[in-house]
């Protein structure tokens, strides 16, 4: 995992694909948006996928690379808290909807 400044300064994670002297490409990457919440004093994380893996094709859902260029980004080598790993697995994993029940049927008239 690696954490990264965007070129318009966002906090960006995800899982480092390849990396070459002018390139950095990263697998499901996400954003992490800190927000004071004005109440109570208290910092609000929240993150969001650079996309929604449900508007991926499910056969290419495997195929969701980023590929920054080094010069318009910040790199850092910080390791990031479990809680913060654990929010960005749960934004990438898919979870498919259990089938609904058929309703029942209420005759209002007999036939």
């Amino acid at each position: 995992m690696i954490t990264i400044i965007d070129q318009i300064g966002r906090v960006v994670i995800g899982k480092k694909v390849s990396e070459t002297d002018t390139q950095l490409t990263l697998n499901n990457p996400v954003i992490v948006y800190v927000n004071p919440n004005q109440e109570t004093g208290q910092i609000q994380v929240q993150s969001f996928p650079y996309i929604f893996v449900e508007f991926l094709d499910k056969e290419h859902r495997d195929k969701n690379n980023w590929t920054f260029t080094k010069s318009s980004i910040v790199i850092s080598d910080v390791v990031l808290d479990s809680a913060i790993l654990n929010q960005y697995s749960n934004i990438n994993s898919i979870k498919t909807p259990e089938p609904a029940a058929e309703p029942e049927v209420i005759k209002l008239f007999e036939d």
